[in-house]
Protein backbone atom coordinates (compact mmCIF):
# COMPACT_ATOMS: atom_id res chain seq x y z
CA UNK A 1 0.00 0.00 0.00
CA UNK A 2 1.22 3.47 -0.90
CA UNK A 3 -0.15 6.37 1.10
CA UNK A 4 0.61 10.04 0.55
CA UNK A 5 0.51 12.68 3.27
CA UNK A 6 -0.11 16.32 2.41
CA UNK A 7 1.14 18.68 5.11
CA UNK A 8 4.17 18.44 7.37
CA UNK A 9 2.95 20.24 10.48
CA UNK A 10 2.33 18.66 13.89
CA UNK A 11 -0.30 16.24 12.60
CA UNK A 12 0.94 15.45 9.10
CA UNK A 13 4.52 14.70 10.12
CA UNK A 14 3.46 12.47 13.01
CA UNK A 15 0.90 10.63 10.90
CA UNK A 16 3.66 9.92 8.37
CA UNK A 17 5.78 8.47 11.20
CA UNK A 18 2.87 6.31 12.38
CA UNK A 19 2.17 4.88 8.92
CA UNK A 20 5.84 4.26 8.26
CA UNK A 21 6.08 2.31 11.53
CA UNK A 22 3.37 0.01 10.15
CA UNK A 23 5.50 -0.79 7.11
CA UNK A 24 3.47 1.43 4.78
CA UNK A 25 5.18 3.10 1.82
CA UNK A 26 4.64 6.77 2.76
CA UNK A 27 5.38 9.76 0.53
CA UNK A 28 5.02 13.41 1.48
CA UNK A 29 3.99 16.73 -0.08
CA UNK A 30 4.17 20.18 1.48
CA UNK A 31 4.10 23.71 0.13
CA UNK A 32 7.63 23.81 1.53
CA UNK A 33 9.58 21.17 -0.39
CA UNK A 34 12.34 21.50 2.19
CA UNK A 35 9.97 20.43 4.97
CA UNK A 36 8.61 17.59 2.87
CA UNK A 37 12.15 16.39 2.15
CA UNK A 38 13.05 16.44 5.85
CA UNK A 39 10.07 14.28 6.85
CA UNK A 40 10.46 11.97 3.85
CA UNK A 41 14.13 11.45 4.63
CA UNK A 42 13.30 10.54 8.23
CA UNK A 43 10.75 7.86 7.26
CA UNK A 44 12.48 6.59 4.13
CA UNK A 45 9.83 7.97 1.79
CA UNK A 46 9.81 10.31 -1.18
CA UNK A 47 9.16 14.06 -1.13
CA UNK A 48 6.87 15.45 -3.81
CA UNK A 49 6.66 19.00 -5.11
CA UNK A 50 3.32 18.35 -6.84
CA UNK A 51 0.14 17.32 -4.99
CA UNK A 52 -1.52 16.03 -8.17
CA UNK A 53 1.39 13.68 -8.88
CA UNK A 54 1.26 12.44 -5.28
CA UNK A 55 -2.43 11.55 -5.71
CA UNK A 56 -1.72 9.76 -9.00
CA UNK A 57 1.06 7.71 -7.40
CA UNK A 58 -0.82 6.76 -4.21
CA UNK A 59 -3.59 4.41 -3.12
CA UNK A 60 -4.80 7.22 -0.87
CA UNK A 61 -3.66 10.69 0.13
CA UNK A 62 -4.38 12.06 3.61
CA UNK A 63 -4.50 15.86 3.88
CA UNK A 64 -3.51 17.66 7.09
CA UNK A 65 -3.24 21.40 6.34
CA UNK A 66 -4.06 24.51 8.34
CA UNK A 67 -7.35 26.00 7.19
CA UNK A 68 -10.11 26.32 4.58
CA UNK A 69 -8.03 28.19 2.02
CA UNK A 70 -5.16 25.69 2.29
CA UNK A 71 -7.52 22.74 1.71
CA UNK A 72 -9.09 24.43 -1.31
CA UNK A 73 -5.62 25.27 -2.67
CA UNK A 74 -4.63 21.60 -2.45
CA UNK A 75 -7.86 20.47 -4.15
CA UNK A 76 -7.45 23.06 -6.91
CA UNK A 77 -3.85 21.99 -7.49
CA UNK A 78 -4.91 18.33 -7.76
CA UNK A 79 -7.64 19.25 -10.26
CA UNK A 80 -5.50 21.72 -12.22
CA UNK A 81 -4.84 19.50 -15.24
CA UNK A 82 -8.18 17.74 -15.63
CA UNK A 83 -9.18 14.12 -15.10
CA UNK A 84 -7.08 11.63 -13.19
CA UNK A 85 -7.32 7.91 -13.82
CA UNK A 86 -7.60 7.18 -10.13
CA UNK A 87 -7.31 8.83 -6.75
CA UNK A 88 -8.63 8.96 -3.21
CA UNK A 89 -8.24 12.04 -1.04
CA UNK A 90 -8.96 11.79 2.69
CA UNK A 91 -9.29 15.28 4.14
CA UNK A 92 -8.34 15.24 7.82
CA UNK A 93 -7.93 19.02 8.11
CA UNK A 94 -10.42 20.79 10.39
CA UNK A 95 -12.41 23.13 8.13
CA UNK A 96 -15.94 24.45 7.78
CA UNK A 97 -18.59 22.02 6.50
CA UNK A 98 -19.13 24.18 3.41
CA UNK A 99 -15.43 23.97 2.53
CA UNK A 100 -15.52 20.18 2.84
CA UNK A 101 -18.45 20.09 0.40
CA UNK A 102 -16.64 22.43 -2.01
CA UNK A 103 -13.47 20.31 -1.83
CA UNK A 104 -15.46 17.16 -2.61
CA UNK A 105 -17.03 18.80 -5.67
CA UNK A 106 -13.69 20.03 -7.03
CA UNK A 107 -12.14 16.57 -6.73
CA UNK A 108 -15.13 14.62 -8.02
CA UNK A 109 -15.12 16.75 -11.16
CA UNK A 110 -11.72 15.26 -12.06
CA UNK A 111 -12.53 11.69 -11.04
CA UNK A 112 -10.93 11.75 -7.58
CA UNK A 113 -12.84 10.11 -4.73
CA UNK A 114 -13.24 12.08 -1.51
CA UNK A 115 -13.78 11.21 2.12
CA UNK A 116 -13.61 13.70 4.96
CA UNK A 117 -12.04 12.33 8.11
CA UNK A 118 -11.26 14.91 10.79
CA UNK A 119 -9.57 13.38 13.81
CA UNK A 120 -9.51 13.92 17.54
CA UNK A 121 -6.08 13.72 19.10
CA UNK A 122 -2.79 15.50 18.64
CA UNK A 123 0.89 14.78 18.05
CA UNK A 124 1.26 11.83 20.43
CA UNK A 125 -1.92 10.13 19.25
CA UNK A 126 -0.98 10.64 15.59
CA UNK A 127 2.56 9.30 16.06
CA UNK A 128 1.32 6.32 18.09
CA UNK A 129 -1.50 5.47 15.63
CA UNK A 130 -4.33 5.96 18.15
CA UNK A 131 -6.43 8.81 16.79
CA UNK A 132 -10.22 8.95 16.83
CA UNK A 133 -11.23 9.18 13.17
CA UNK A 134 -14.65 10.46 12.16
CA UNK A 135 -15.47 9.69 8.53
CA UNK A 136 -17.98 11.29 6.20
CA UNK A 137 -18.73 10.42 2.60
CA UNK A 138 -20.11 7.61 0.45
CA UNK A 139 -20.59 4.59 2.72
CA UNK A 140 -19.46 2.00 0.19
CA UNK A 141 -16.30 4.05 -0.47
CA UNK A 142 -15.67 4.15 3.28
CA UNK A 143 -16.17 0.39 3.68
CA UNK A 144 -13.83 -0.26 0.77
CA UNK A 145 -11.10 1.82 2.41
CA UNK A 146 -11.82 1.28 6.11
CA UNK A 147 -8.52 -0.59 6.54
CA UNK A 148 -6.65 2.67 5.84
CA UNK A 149 -8.31 4.47 8.76
CA UNK A 150 -7.72 1.48 11.01
CA UNK A 151 -3.97 1.80 10.42
CA UNK A 152 -3.74 5.00 12.46
CA UNK A 153 -6.90 5.05 14.59
CA UNK A 154 -7.88 3.53 17.91
CA UNK A 155 -11.48 4.04 16.84
CA UNK A 156 -13.17 4.77 13.51
CA UNK A 157 -16.68 6.25 13.39
CA UNK A 158 -18.64 6.45 10.15
CA UNK A 159 -20.85 9.54 10.58
CA UNK A 160 -22.72 9.77 7.28
CA UNK A 161 -22.53 11.88 4.14
CA UNK A 162 -20.18 14.86 3.77
CA UNK A 163 -20.05 17.16 5.79
CA UNK A 164 -21.49 15.41 8.86
CA UNK A 165 -18.09 14.26 10.15
CA UNK A 166 -16.72 17.80 9.90
CA UNK A 167 -19.70 19.19 11.82
CA UNK A 168 -19.14 16.57 14.53
CA UNK A 169 -15.44 17.47 14.82
CA UNK A 170 -16.26 21.17 15.23
CA UNK A 171 -18.82 20.35 17.93
CA UNK A 172 -16.23 18.32 19.86
CA UNK A 173 -13.60 21.05 19.46
CA UNK A 174 -16.09 23.61 20.79
CA UNK A 175 -16.17 21.78 24.11
CA UNK A 176 -12.50 20.84 24.31
CA UNK A 177 -11.16 24.29 23.43
CA UNK A 178 -13.63 26.15 25.65
CA UNK A 179 -12.33 24.68 28.91
CA UNK A 180 -8.83 26.26 28.76
CA UNK A 181 -10.45 29.55 27.72
CA UNK A 182 -12.74 29.54 30.75
CA UNK A 183 -9.84 28.52 32.98
CA UNK A 184 -7.75 31.40 31.60
CA UNK A 185 -10.36 33.98 32.62
CA UNK A 186 -10.88 32.31 35.99
CA UNK A 187 -7.15 32.46 36.79
CA UNK A 188 -7.07 36.09 35.67
CA UNK A 189 -9.99 36.81 37.99
CA UNK A 190 -8.35 35.38 41.09
CA UNK A 191 -5.01 36.98 40.20
CA UNK A 192 -6.65 40.38 39.85
CA UNK A 193 -8.26 39.98 43.28
CA UNK A 194 -5.13 38.60 45.00
CA UNK A 195 -6.41 35.05 45.57
CA UNK A 196 -3.59 32.52 45.81
CA UNK A 197 -3.52 30.24 42.74
CA UNK A 198 -2.57 27.24 44.90
CA UNK A 199 -5.72 27.74 46.98
CA UNK A 200 -7.77 27.87 43.78
CA UNK A 201 -6.18 24.61 42.66
CA UNK A 202 -6.87 22.97 46.03
CA UNK A 203 -10.50 24.07 45.89
CA UNK A 204 -11.18 22.67 42.42
CA UNK A 205 -9.66 19.29 43.32
CA UNK A 206 -12.71 18.52 45.47
CA UNK A 207 -15.21 19.52 42.76
CA UNK A 208 -16.64 17.47 39.89
CA UNK A 209 -14.60 19.39 37.30
CA UNK A 210 -11.37 19.15 39.28
CA UNK A 211 -9.91 16.33 37.15
CA UNK A 212 -10.58 18.38 34.00
CA UNK A 213 -8.70 21.39 35.39
CA UNK A 214 -5.86 19.20 36.62
CA UNK A 215 -5.50 17.75 33.13
CA UNK A 216 -4.51 21.19 31.80
CA UNK A 217 -2.47 22.43 34.77
CA UNK A 218 0.99 21.26 33.69
CA UNK A 219 0.32 22.36 30.10
CA UNK A 220 -0.30 25.89 31.41
CA UNK A 221 2.67 26.27 33.71
CA UNK A 222 5.34 24.07 32.12
CA UNK A 223 7.01 24.78 28.77
CA UNK A 224 6.31 21.78 26.56
CA UNK A 225 6.13 21.32 22.78
CA UNK A 226 2.68 22.43 21.61
CA UNK A 227 0.08 19.75 20.98
CA UNK A 228 -2.17 22.39 19.41
CA UNK A 229 -1.15 26.00 18.89
CA UNK A 230 -3.04 29.01 20.20
CA UNK A 231 -3.72 30.53 16.78
CA UNK A 232 -5.09 27.17 15.58
CA UNK A 233 -7.61 27.20 18.42
CA UNK A 234 -8.71 30.67 17.31
CA UNK A 235 -8.99 29.47 13.72
CA UNK A 236 -11.11 26.48 14.73
CA UNK A 237 -13.46 28.77 16.62
CA UNK A 238 -13.85 30.88 13.48
CA UNK A 239 -14.89 27.67 11.68
CA UNK A 240 -17.37 26.84 14.46
CA UNK A 241 -18.89 30.33 14.34
CA UNK A 242 -19.12 30.21 10.55
CA UNK A 243 -20.82 26.79 10.59
CA UNK A 244 -23.40 28.03 13.12
CA UNK A 245 -24.08 31.26 11.23
CA UNK A 246 -24.57 29.38 7.96
CA UNK A 247 -27.51 27.61 9.62
CA UNK A 248 -28.72 30.90 11.14
CA UNK A 249 -27.86 29.84 14.70
CA UNK A 250 -26.34 32.41 17.10
CA UNK A 251 -22.60 31.88 17.57
CA UNK A 252 -22.15 33.96 20.72
CA UNK A 253 -19.80 31.64 22.63
CA UNK A 254 -17.82 30.60 19.56
CA UNK A 255 -17.17 34.21 18.56
CA UNK A 256 -16.15 35.15 22.10
CA UNK A 257 -13.75 32.22 22.28
CA UNK A 258 -12.29 33.07 18.88
CA UNK A 259 -11.64 36.61 20.12
CA UNK A 260 -9.99 35.26 23.27
CA UNK A 261 -7.59 32.97 21.40
CA UNK A 262 -6.86 35.44 18.63
CA UNK A 263 -6.09 38.15 21.19
CA UNK A 264 -3.39 35.92 22.68
CA UNK A 265 -2.24 35.05 19.15
CA UNK A 266 -1.09 38.64 18.59
CA UNK A 267 1.63 38.00 21.20
CA UNK A 268 4.42 35.49 21.76
CA UNK A 269 1.73 32.99 22.75
CA UNK A 270 0.69 32.51 19.12
CA UNK A 271 2.84 29.41 18.58
CA UNK A 272 2.54 28.06 22.14
CA UNK A 273 0.31 25.24 23.36
CA UNK A 274 -3.21 26.67 23.53
CA UNK A 275 -3.79 26.13 27.30
CA UNK A 276 -0.99 28.65 27.86
CA UNK A 277 -3.44 31.45 27.13
CA UNK A 278 -4.03 31.18 30.88
CA UNK A 279 -0.52 32.56 31.45
CA UNK A 280 -1.31 35.37 29.02
CA UNK A 281 -4.43 36.33 31.00
CA UNK A 282 -2.58 36.08 34.32
CA UNK A 283 -0.02 38.51 32.91
CA UNK A 284 -2.85 40.88 31.90
CA UNK A 285 -4.24 40.73 35.44
CA UNK A 286 -0.83 41.47 36.95
CA UNK A 287 -0.38 44.44 34.62
CA UNK A 288 -3.75 45.80 35.74
CA UNK A 289 -2.75 45.46 39.39
CA UNK A 290 0.48 47.33 38.70
CA UNK A 291 -1.41 50.19 37.04
CA UNK A 292 -3.83 50.41 39.97
CA UNK A 293 -0.92 50.95 42.34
Amino acid sequence: MRIGVVGTGIMGSNLARCLSSKGIDVNVYSRSYEKASKVASEIGGKAYDNARKLVADSDAVIVFVTDDSAVLDVATAIASEGKLERGLVINSSTVTPSTSIATMKILRNVGVNYLESPVYGSSDEARECRLLSMVGGDKSLFEENKKIFELYSQKVLYVGDVPKAMALKLALNHIGLAIPGILAESLALITAWDVDIDIFREAVKSLWFGSIIERYWSRIFEEKPPRFKTWMAGKDYMCIASALKEKKIPSIIAEAMSTLYMMASTTEYREKDYPQIAKYFIELANKTKTLER
